[in-house]
């Protein structure tokens, strides 16, 4: 899943086998924390929270999700913003 340069999480939903895991880049100019939902709490899909902050042209990964189940994403620095919302359906 990409953060584009205007901000936005792109694609907002993908699908994995479970065992797998998500990598995010991201190439906005601010820093991005992506986290399970729900905030602040992060816990509905913990390995999701294994990704570090990411400054601009910075990537990170997921643990292997390993439950089959969709689950929700945002960015915790900016949880309010509906652009930097998504979901990641493990099947």
């Amino acid at each position: 899943m990409t953060i584009d340069a205007s901000g936005v999480l792109t694609p907002s939903s993908v699908t994995i086998n479970n065992g797998e895991s998500v990598r995010f880049v991201n190439n906005h100019n601010t820093p991005h924390q992506m986290a399970s939902d729900p905030h602040p709490a992060h816990t509905d899909c913990p390995p999701i929270n294994a990704l570090p902050t990411l400054g601009q042209g910075q990537s990170g990964q997921t643990n292997a999700l390993t439950t089959s189940r969709t689950c929700g994403v945002h960015d915790h620095l900016n949880d309010g913003d509906s652009r930097l919302r998504g979901s990641i359906v493990v099947r």
